[in-house]
């Protein structure tokens, strides 16, 4: 039989081997256990790297095309812009144009009106009436004038085709009767007094005939009147001329007329009066130096 001390020892020795072999197993548990951390770890900080790295380039990609895409914008709105204010420009040009082509629209027996045309009026006074654009024009000239004492009155302005038929026709009878012309001859000799219809600048709207009050006779002895006199020296200043002055027949197929006034802005105006010339020729030598 053993003894108690030897089993004892025995004992001892079986818990020192467990306590050893369990301390080994802690020990192998925990290398693997930080092997393992550290291949996680290392397999995460890998990770990072390689998604940052893609992630880097993509955000400098994006940026890149961000960029281009804003100068590709940018550039495509400057020239937005620039075909925007080209072609803004070209109507500012053509609508200056169209504004000074009806101004100076040319009508007299050899230029007839277009057919059909027929302008927008407004009022002037006493039932008479103006192209609409022009008419503020007129009213500020006689308002200026009568200021000053002058005792205008307006005698006719636009007229109809109509209207301007039953005058031509009338005054075609009137010379058949005091002259015994008859035919084309009547007609003709008519023509330089009344317009034929179509050939008016009544019919176009941009002429108005304005007398004296105190004499309201349409003949040469008009050119006498302090409101004729007056007309005549101040009506460029409001886009005015006097459409058919004296020695002037051949260019307008007119007679002197120093009642007749027409609109053609003041520009013109103011070089049609001081050069003593008619609309005709300020026409051809505006487009002669075309």
């Amino acid at each position: 039989m053993r003894r108690y001390g030897e089993y004892e020892q025995e004992n001892k020795a079986l818990r020192k081997r467990k306590r050893k072999q369990a301390m080994q197993r802690k020990i192998i548990g925990f290398c693997l256990f930080t092997f393992l951390l550290g291949v996680l770890c290392g397999r995460i900080v890998f990770a990072k790297d390689v998604e940052e790295e893609p992630a880097q380039s993509l955000a400098e990609n994006t940026e890149s095309i961000e960029y281009g895409l804003e100068e590709s914008w940018q550039g495509q709105e400057a020239s937005e812009m620039a075909i925007a204010g080209s072609m803004i420009s070209a109507g500012r040009e053509a609508e200056e144009e169209e504004e000074e082509d009806w101004k100076l629209t040319l009508v007299n027996k050899w230029n007839p009106m277009e057919d059909g045309y027929k302008p927008a009026v407004a009022e002037i006074e006493n039932n008479y009436y103006f192209d609409a654009r022009a008419v503020g024009a007129l009213q500020e000239m006689l308002a200026d004038g009568r200021r000053e004492g002058l005792d205008f009155w307006v005698c006719s302005a636009y007229r109809t085709i109509e209207k301007q038929t039953d005058l031509f026709e009338d005054k075609v009878r009137r010379v058949m009767a005091e002259t015994g012309l008859t035919g084309e001859a009547a007609r003709e000799e008519a023509g330089t007094e009344v317009a034929y219809p179509g050939t008016s600048e009544h019919n176009l709207g941009l002429a108005v005939d304005i007398v004296a009050r105190d004499y309201q006779i349409l003949d040469e002895k008009q050119a006498r009147t302090a409101e004729a006199q007056w007309l005549k020296e101040n009506c460029w200043r409001y886009g005015f001329i006097l459409r058919y002055p004296t020695d002037k027949t051949e260019e307008t197929g007119i007679i002197f007329e120093p009642w007749h006034y027409r609109y053609v802005g003041e520009k013109a105006a103011k070089e049609i009066m001081e050069q003593g010339i008619c609309l005709e020729e300020y026409l051809d030598a505006v487009e002669r130096n075309i």
